[in-house]
């Protein structure tokens, strides 16, 4: 036997989940990682499940599965595939005691029948059956009622709902909607000459439960006329028989069909293709929900009514002979075979699509998350202004981050991720190349190209000699010039007014040769790079008549100037007239 390999589908649909997290999925690595615990959770109570499952439906059907190939070991081996396989179903243990006797199994001309009196088996051995004939199922499902045994309202509705939910169940367990055969038996007193045939319709399309009286009373009245003209008693008692066969196909219409055919919320509509009605040898119950609605008739014609009434006469209940509806069965078509390896293999690849899908829509919307981040950050690093070099660098780290990404995707391969054909970051490593490229660091700050220092600072009065401290005041003249190395360092000397204008300007120069020196051992360059002027007095940069313009103008001034190269010697012309008497020393810078 075979059948549905759930516990396989449950297992095939956790590898694919598992590997859309490995390779597809948009989340972090430990999102990642609680849904995989999740999914192999599911799967193994999904695996679980489904093996209960199995052993109760095993349980269930085993010992009917083996009553079956005991009624039918004696029978061609194909007899299980091309005869018609019904279920028959009932809770009033007299019509299928009377037809089963103590078989579970029973083999007509026209079908196998298969005995089952517990609705909650019926799923089971609906299955097990399919399986047992090689996913060809059950081809109906005959339900059986003696009309005399019903003797309350309340009770034969709860048993038809039960039914009714117990072959939906079946259905979804086969896969299929199960035709349904509904067979009624009614007791008759009278002796009657020939046995009573089946009356009924049956065919592929479902009934219509409020046409079905009329049809059955078209066959009826066909049945009467049909009896011997010469036999008075068979005349009557056909008339008696199929007044009453009308009466219980209305009854019938009124009371069963109704409750097996109305789906529950959330079932498969039942499909009653079949329904027949008969007469049993017996004495009729009159307190049965069939002889109370025969006896509230009135508008059958009087001989029928008289004779319904004779009929019911008796309380005495005899055991009962019921037939198996086999002609109804035969309007049945037979069911196809549903193997279910195919359809389990369709159900596979349907996961399969699925998951190609997901990947797909994740690989999708990655790649609009990388674009949008890319695109983003470059647009960032645009936007900030040159003057804002420390932001520009934090922009350009992550330029540069996603440009080492987009390489890395170009080297060793588009991950999975982001591939599947929806891959769009090869068009953007260019920009990113262009725009890292195109960074130029901002001019270092503009040094101050005149640096003055106070004389007093350097030196004593009328001396030209450095003081001891005077290097504090000299480090910052010298750092400047450690950074410009490429200029020229022009140092100019001034004094007071105070003395002889000769003296002065001898001391000017003398105290810019002082710092040059100093200058030039401290930095270690070359004094070729360094030009000394004096200017005395002649260049005050405020009134000397005061004691705080006298200070001010003793200063010696450190310039820097670009360097012209140029070998010759020049002499550094001043626009002060007074300057006459001073010189250059050392090569010239330009003027």
């Amino acid at each position: 036997m075979t059948g549905y390999p759930y516990r396989t589908l449950f297992v095939w649909i956790a590898i694919l989940a598992l590997i859309w997290l490995v390779l597809s999925s948009p989340w972090s690595t430990g999102w990642n990682a609680i849904f995989a615990v999740l999914v192999v959770f599911l799967a193994l109570v999904a695996v679980v499940i489904a093996t209960k499952r199995i052993r109760a439906r095993r349980e269930a059907s085993h010992h009917v599965l083996s009553a079956i190939d005991r009624a039918l070991s004696s029978l061609p081996a194909d007899l299980k595939r091309n005869t018609p396989l019904v279920l028959a179903v009932g809770d009033h243990d007299s019509a299928l005691a009377d037809s089963f006797g103590s078989d579970l199994v029973r083999a007509t001309d026209s079908a196998i029948w298969v005995r089952n009196n517990d609705p909650d088996r019926l799923m089971h051995l609906a299955d097990a059956l399919k399986r047992w004939r090689d996913g060809q199922g059950p081809d109906a499902v005959a339900y059986l009622l003696a009309a005399d045994e019903a003797t309350g309202s309340v009770t034969l509705q709860a048993e038809l709902k039960r039914w009714r939910s117990a072959i939906g169940e079946a259905c979804r367990a086969v896969g299929y909607p199960l035709p349904v055969c509904v067979a009624l038996y009614v007791r008759e007193i009278d002796g009657n000459p020939d046995e009573c045939p089946w009356f009924g319709v049956s065919g592929a399309e479902p009934l219509q439960p409020g046409s079905l009286p009329a049809l059955i009373a078209t066959r009826l009245a066909w049945y009467t006329r049909v009896a011997s003209p010469e036999i008075a008693d068979e005349r009557q008692s056909r008339a008696h028989r199929a007044a009453r066969l009308d009466a219980l196909a209305r009854w019938a219409s009124e009371a069963v069909l109704p409750a097996l055919v109305d789906a529950q919320r959330g079932a498969l509509p039942l499909q009653p293709v079949a329904f027949g009605v008969t007469a049993i040898e017996g004495r009729p119950a009159g307190d049965s929900l069939y002889g109370q609605f025969v006896a509230g008739i009135t508008e059958l014609p009087l001989p029928c009514a008289q004779g319904i009434a004779m009929s019911q006469a008796s309380q005495v209940r005899t055991p009962l002979h019921c037939p198996l509806p086999d002609p109804l069965i035969r309007g049945i078509p037979p069911q196809p075979v549903r193997r279910a390896l195919p359809r389990a293999f369709a159900h596979a690849f349907v996961w399969l699509a699925a998951c190609f899908c997901a990947a797909a829509a994740a690989s999708a919307w990655q790649n609009r998350a990388l674009v949008e981040r890319v695109v983003g950050d470059m647009a960032s690093y645009k936007a900030i202004a040159p003057t804002q070099d420390a932001a520009r660098i934090d922009a350009l780290k992550a330029v540069k981050r996603d440009r080492d990404e987009l390489e890395r995707y170009a080297r060793s391969g588009v991950p999975p991720r982001l591939g599947l054909g929806f891959y769009r970051g090869a068009p953007l490593l260019p920009p990113a190349n262009d725009l890292i490229a195109s960074y130029q660091p901002p001019p270092p700050p503009v040094s101050p190209s005149t640096i003055e220092l106070d004389s007093m600072s350097l030196f004593r009065s009328g001396s030209a000699v450095l003081n001891p401290g005077s290097n504090r005041v000299l480090i910052g003249a010298l750092d400047m010039i450690k950074v410009h190395a490429d200029r020229r360092v022009l140092i100019a000397g001034h004094t007071d007014s105070i003395g002889n204008p000769a003296s002065n300007l001898k001391l000017s120069e003398a105290r810019a040769a002082s710092v040059r020196n100093w200058l030039a051992d401290a930095s270690g360059i070359a004094l070729t790079q360094f030009a000394i002027q004096g200017y005395g007095d002649t260049r005050p940069k405020t009134s000397n008549d005061t004691d705080a313009g006298r200070a001010a103008n003793r200063r010696v001034e450190i310039t820097l100037v670009p360097d012209c190269r140029d070998t010759r010697h020049v002499s550094l012309n001043s626009s002060d007239s007074n300057n006459s008497g001073s010189t250059n020393q050392g090569h010239p810078a330009c003027s």
